[in-house]
Protein backbone atom coordinates (compact mmCIF):
# COMPACT_ATOMS: atom_id res chain seq x y z
CA UNK A 1 0.00 0.00 0.00
CA UNK A 2 1.05 3.52 -0.60
CA UNK A 3 1.79 5.71 2.38
CA UNK A 4 -0.88 8.34 1.51
CA UNK A 5 -3.48 5.56 1.36
CA UNK A 6 -2.57 4.41 4.85
CA UNK A 7 -2.71 8.01 6.04
CA UNK A 8 -6.32 8.65 4.94
CA UNK A 9 -8.12 7.81 8.23
CA UNK A 10 -5.86 10.22 10.10
CA UNK A 11 -6.38 12.80 7.35
CA UNK A 12 -10.16 12.50 7.60
CA UNK A 13 -10.02 12.92 11.37
CA UNK A 14 -7.75 15.97 11.14
CA UNK A 15 -9.87 17.64 8.45
CA UNK A 16 -13.05 16.88 10.41
CA UNK A 17 -11.48 18.48 13.49
CA UNK A 18 -10.42 21.51 11.43
CA UNK A 19 -14.01 21.97 10.24
CA UNK A 20 -15.27 21.87 13.82
CA UNK A 21 -12.60 24.36 14.91
CA UNK A 22 -13.47 26.73 12.06
CA UNK A 23 -17.16 26.52 12.94
CA UNK A 24 -16.37 27.43 16.54
CA UNK A 25 -14.19 30.28 15.24
CA UNK A 26 -17.12 31.69 13.26
CA UNK A 27 -19.40 31.36 16.30
CA UNK A 28 -16.94 33.21 18.53
CA UNK A 29 -16.41 35.95 15.95
CA UNK A 30 -20.18 36.41 15.55
CA UNK A 31 -20.66 36.73 19.31
CA UNK A 32 -18.35 39.73 19.43
CA UNK A 33 -19.78 41.46 16.36
CA UNK A 34 -22.86 43.42 17.36
CA UNK A 35 -22.84 45.96 14.52
CA UNK A 36 -23.41 45.09 10.88
CA UNK A 37 -20.03 46.33 9.64
CA UNK A 38 -18.21 44.41 12.39
CA UNK A 39 -20.08 41.26 11.41
CA UNK A 40 -18.90 41.62 7.81
CA UNK A 41 -15.33 42.20 8.92
CA UNK A 42 -15.50 39.23 11.31
CA UNK A 43 -16.89 37.00 8.55
CA UNK A 44 -14.12 38.13 6.20
CA UNK A 45 -11.35 37.38 8.67
CA UNK A 46 -13.05 34.14 9.73
CA UNK A 47 -13.10 32.99 6.11
CA UNK A 48 -9.44 33.89 5.61
CA UNK A 49 -8.42 32.12 8.84
CA UNK A 50 -10.47 29.05 7.93
CA UNK A 51 -8.87 28.85 4.51
CA UNK A 52 -5.38 29.25 5.98
CA UNK A 53 -6.07 26.55 8.57
CA UNK A 54 -7.38 24.15 5.93
CA UNK A 55 -4.44 24.92 3.65
CA UNK A 56 -1.86 24.44 6.43
CA UNK A 57 -3.38 21.17 7.63
CA UNK A 58 -3.64 19.86 4.09
CA UNK A 59 -0.03 20.79 3.43
CA UNK A 60 1.23 19.19 6.65
CA UNK A 61 -0.81 15.98 6.79
CA UNK A 62 -1.72 15.34 3.14
CA UNK A 63 1.55 16.56 1.58
CA UNK A 64 -0.27 19.26 -0.37
CA UNK A 65 -2.48 16.88 -2.38
CA UNK A 66 -5.79 18.71 -2.59
CA UNK A 67 -8.65 16.37 -3.40
CA UNK A 68 -12.41 16.78 -3.46
CA UNK A 69 -12.98 14.65 -0.34
CA UNK A 70 -10.94 17.17 1.65
CA UNK A 71 -13.45 19.91 0.81
CA UNK A 72 -16.42 17.58 1.35
CA UNK A 73 -15.30 16.42 4.81
CA UNK A 74 -14.42 19.98 5.84
CA UNK A 75 -17.80 21.33 4.69
CA UNK A 76 -19.67 18.46 6.33
CA UNK A 77 -17.94 18.94 9.68
CA UNK A 78 -18.45 22.71 9.47
CA UNK A 79 -22.17 22.18 8.82
CA UNK A 80 -22.47 19.66 11.65
CA UNK A 81 -20.88 22.13 14.07
CA UNK A 82 -23.23 24.90 12.95
CA UNK A 83 -26.28 22.65 13.42
CA UNK A 84 -25.12 21.57 16.88
CA UNK A 85 -24.31 25.12 17.95
CA UNK A 86 -27.68 26.33 16.64
CA UNK A 87 -29.44 23.68 18.71
CA UNK A 88 -27.39 24.37 21.83
CA UNK A 89 -27.32 28.14 21.81
CA UNK A 90 -30.70 28.89 20.33
CA UNK A 91 -33.13 26.14 21.20
CA UNK A 92 -31.89 25.17 24.67
CA UNK A 93 -31.30 28.71 25.89
CA UNK A 94 -34.74 29.75 24.63
CA UNK A 95 -36.35 26.85 26.52
CA UNK A 96 -34.46 27.70 29.70
CA UNK A 97 -35.37 31.37 29.35
CA UNK A 98 -39.06 30.55 28.88
CA UNK A 99 -39.04 28.30 31.99
CA UNK A 100 -37.32 30.98 34.07
CA UNK A 101 -39.80 33.64 32.91
CA UNK A 102 -42.79 31.40 33.74
CA UNK A 103 -41.57 30.81 37.29
CA UNK A 104 -41.32 34.51 38.00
Amino acid sequence: MLYPTLNQPLMLLVIFSAGIICGVLFDVLNIFSKYKILKHIADFFGTILSFLLLFAINLKFNYGQFRIYIIAVFALSFAIEKIISYFLWTKLIKKCYIRIRRKN
